[in-house]
């Protein structure tokens, strides 16, 4: 039998949409690389290790479901993707916190702004007001 969180999770996912299935792929990610940060932190180098490569399997997920036909914001995703790969990379082989936290940074960013486009898309987004916080990612890199 399947516990009430698992299977809340399944329906969350077979329900969703591919904008929230994106969403749900960022939260992983940065899930694990928090798991992987307090890991290095606690010097257990089998569990950064762990979920540093799970980060690292979401990301080329996220790699893998690109439409390169959509043009530059694709390819411009697809190298800013490779660059987190690379950074959790050189972050499991020197067990760097700080680069798994740039690489969270990172996904943070991009998950806000995925997190917009959603809303925009469900007709959910709030109003913005003159307080709001206008955030611009640089993917040229």
């Amino acid at each position: 039998m399947q516990s009430p969180y698992k299977n809340y999770i399944k329906q969350e996912v077979e329900g969703a949409t591919k904008g929230k299935l994106v969403l749900l792929l960022y939260d992983g990610a940065i899930k694990f690389m928090r798991i992987a940060v307090k890991a290095i932190d606690d010097k257990n180098i089998q569990d950064s290790h762990n979920n540093i490569m799970k980060a690292q399997n979401i990301i080329y997920e996220l790699m893998s479901t690109l439409n390169m036909d959509a043009g530059d914001i694709s390819k411009n995703l697809l190298r800013l993707y490779d660059f987190m790969v690379w950074q959790l990379i050189e972050a499991n082989r020197e067990k760097s916190k700080d680069k798994v936290e740039s690489v969270i940074k990172l996904m943070s960013n991009l998950r806000e702004a995925w997190r917009e486009v959603v809303q925009k898309e469900e007709g959910t987004a709030k109003p913005e007001t003159h307080e709001a916080e206008v955030r611009s990612i640089n993917f040229a890199g």
